[in-house]
């Protein structure tokens, strides 16, 4: 009998050597906490998975790389998983841009969708390209688990859509350095019926 289901685990990053600053755009390596949390975490994992997918961003596709290379494992870069882009928060603690960027900060906090930082990317545009992604996963990988290595505004992004969640609730879905996220998806004549299995293992 076919497997319909694809089994897909979305992986955040570790800790990078820039802190805790909005990256999206920015190209920061992982801290050696951030290589010490992943391979704890997933370095005798490779028999979980059948392929690894990653945002081009240094911070998912070092460790990506790594862990496909160890694994034997077939590697894909795509350039829809990226961060949102934070336009001139980038590179920026949240204390930092809260001094000069006070209102449109604090709606940020009430609801992401609604703000774009000056000179960044759009909610609709980040979620659109997110979403076509994650929909090719399903049917590019039936039948296959997969490991996404990306970040959290992504992670948050598909979680949403699979829970059918608001987007000013966004914010709500807490997603740790080095947390996994796993989700299921069944594809049959009646369409694609995904399911969140574990968030934060």
């Amino acid at each position: 009998m076919a497997n319909h289901f694809t089994h897909i685990g979305l992986l955040q990053h570790g800790a990078v050597e820039a802190g805790d600053v909005f990256c999206g755009e920015l190209e920061t390596p992982l801290s050696k906490a951030g290589w010490k949390q992943l391979k704890q975490a997933f370095g005798k994992a490779g028999a979980d998975w059948d392929a690894v997918i990653t945002s081009p961003r240094m911070q998912c596709a070092a460790f990506a790389e790594w862990f496909a290379q160890k694994h034997d494992l077939p590697l894909v870069r795509d350039e829809r998983l990226r961060e949102i882009h934070f336009g001139e928060w980038e590179g920026h603690t949240p204390q930092a841009v809260m001094s000069t960027d006070t209102e449109k900060l604090a709606e940020w906090w009430v609801n992401p969708a609604q703000v774009t930082p000056a000179g960044g990317e759009s909610f609709g545009d980040f979620r659109a390209r997110v979403l076509d992604a994650w929909t090719e996963l399903a049917r590019a990988y039936r039948g296959e688990r997969v490991l996404v290595v990306t970040h959290a505004g992504v992670i948050r992004v598909i979680m949403a859509h699979v829970l059918q969640m608001s987007d000013e609730r966004l914010l709500a879905l807490n997603v740790e350095y080095g947390a996994l996220t796993r989700l299921r998806v069944l594809r049959d004549r009646g369409g694609e019926w995904a399911s969140l299995i574990a968030h934060g293992c």
